[in-house]
């Protein structure tokens, strides 16, 4: 009959395998459980976001109907006109313009979002399947490390109460280490969609720039040209804003330490005010909408690279701490297994 202690010396290499595998794939649980929270977030932003979408669709069909009867409508314009209420007839025909490219602006930018929003469930899904993987591996590991155990020491201990005092330790610190480690994988996506909001905050910035200068133009004859470009600046600075602000909207449901951030106004003008009352005091007055939409954009990111050094800081401490979680646990384990090792080398000397 094979003896425990020989045992022991076939199971060694076996053991010490098994050993680094766990190390190497601590992370993944902890790791996984936050981004399958973090998948199910943007999951349902992007519900939201669909019924929204929806809703512009069939506001924006409406709006069409509105603004085609007055626009195609000859017969209703020479009523108003017959009736001397032309002045009337161009008012409403403005409105009707006027709300329908609003919603169809509205709708551009949420189908925008709605094209980002799908790219990072994309990219967080393939995460997800990476750590799947890699949580099988540590799973099957510890399996296989217990059935190793098993085939050589099986059943409770109640003559050896420090292998149970080790292993009770071993499993308290590896608690320890998954709570520190699911912290640090929050924390460590809460750093990735603040740097992702500075991205997008740089892209508005530049955007409301351009807007500026296209605006600079105009007031001094850049004509419908420089109108256009101006207004196609602006709605990628609006746009671009948005999508900072939900990166920190997500990373504020993941940790209680960020905020919103400050509201941002970015300026819209309308076609018809461009196209029939285009005069320099009307220019001037956009112009100063600009320069205000930049001031409270620059506030804004001020806040936001506040709130992301302020997240450097967090996450350089816990990872930190994690490393030293780390080193607790691997202490523990290695403990655990040297009084194993003992307590079947003894167990083995009295047979």
């Amino acid at each position: 009959m094979e003896s425990i202690q020989s045992k022991i010396t076939a199971a060694a290499p076996r053991n010490r395998e098994l050993l680094q595998t766990l190390a190497e794939t601590d992370y993944a649980k902890p790791a996984l459980e936050q981004q399958k929270r973090y998948i199910a977030d943007v999951e349902s932003e992007i519900k939201q976001l669909d019924k929204r979408i929806k809703e512009l669709e069939e506001k924006r069909k409406k709006e069409l109907k509105e603004h085609e009867k007055y626009r195609d409508s000859t017969m209703k314009r020479f009523a108003y006109k017959v009736s001397r209420k032309q002045e009337k007839f161009n008012v409403k025909a403005e409105k009707e313009e006027r709300e329908y490219f609003e919603v169809l602006q509205e709708e551009h930018k949420a189908n925008e979002m709605r094209k980002n929003l799908g790219q990072t469930l994309a990219e967080a899904q393939r995460n997800r399947s990476e750590l799947e993987g890699t949580a099988a591996r540590h799973d099957q590991a510890q399996r296989c490390l217990d059935e190793l155990y098993d085939s050589i020491f099986e059943g409770p201990t109640p003559g050896f109460p420090e292998e149970d005092s080790r292993e009770n330790s071993a499993n308290d610190a590896l608690n320890q280490y998954h709570n520190m480690r699911v912290r640090v994988e929050s924390e460590t996506q809460v750093l990735n969609n603040l740097g992702k909001a500075l991205q997008k905050m740089n892209i508005a910035k530049y955007a409301l720039a351009e807007a500026r200068s296209h605006s600079q133009m105009d007031m001094f004859g850049g004509g419908m040209m420089s109108d256009m470009m101006e207004r196609n600046a602006l709605s990628k600075g609006e746009i671009a804003f948005t999508e900072a602000r939900m990166l920190v909207e997500q990373a504020s449901r993941m940790s209680p330490d960020v905020h919103p951030l400050p509201q941002v106004n970015v300026a819209q003008g309308n076609l018809m005010s461009d196209v029939f009352f285009d005069n320099i005091f009307t220019d001037m007055q956009f112009h100063e909408k600009i320069k205000q939409s930049q001031f409270e954009l620059e506030r804004a990111d001020r806040d936001l690279q506040a709130q992301r050094g302020s997240a450097t800081q967090r996450h350089s401490s816990l990872n930190l701490q994690l490393q030293q979680q780390a080193q607790g646990l691997e202490s523990a384990r290695v403990a655990l297994q040297k009084v194993r090792e003992n307590a079947f080398q003894r167990h083995a000397a009295t047979q």
